[in-house]
């Protein structure tokens, strides 16, 4: 499954109000009656994330984890052969969650 967040285009802190509404949105978009297909991915979708507690269920267990592999190179990288930053290492985690989407 497609990450849910994306495929409804809310962020990740959305409100069960931004939720609905995008849901909404989109299924106007892609009626059931014309795009079935892409209609029954955005109902799953919904389901997934609709309330707060569905949301922190998706994040905890449902998500991809990250490459860790990619993260540890893209880490050392530098050539210092220092340990990186914890600013370093937060923003090659965030842009390895980036690219897995």
């Amino acid at each position: 499954m497609k990450n849910p967040f994306v495929l409804l285009g809310v962020p990740e802190i959305a409100d069960d109000e931004a939720v609905k509404k995008a849901y909404l949105q989109q299924v106007r978009q892609h009626p059931p009656e014309r795009e079935p297909e892409q209609f029954q991915a955005i109902r799953v979708a919904f389901e997934a994330i609709k309330t707060r507690r569905d949301r922190l269920r998706y994040r905890l267990f449902q998500q991809e984890a990250p490459d860790m592999e990619a993260l540890v190179e893209t880490a050392l990288r530098g050539g210092t052969g220092k340990r990186p930053t914890e600013q370093q290492f937060l923003r090659t985690l965030t842009e390895s969650l980036g690219r897995r989407r």
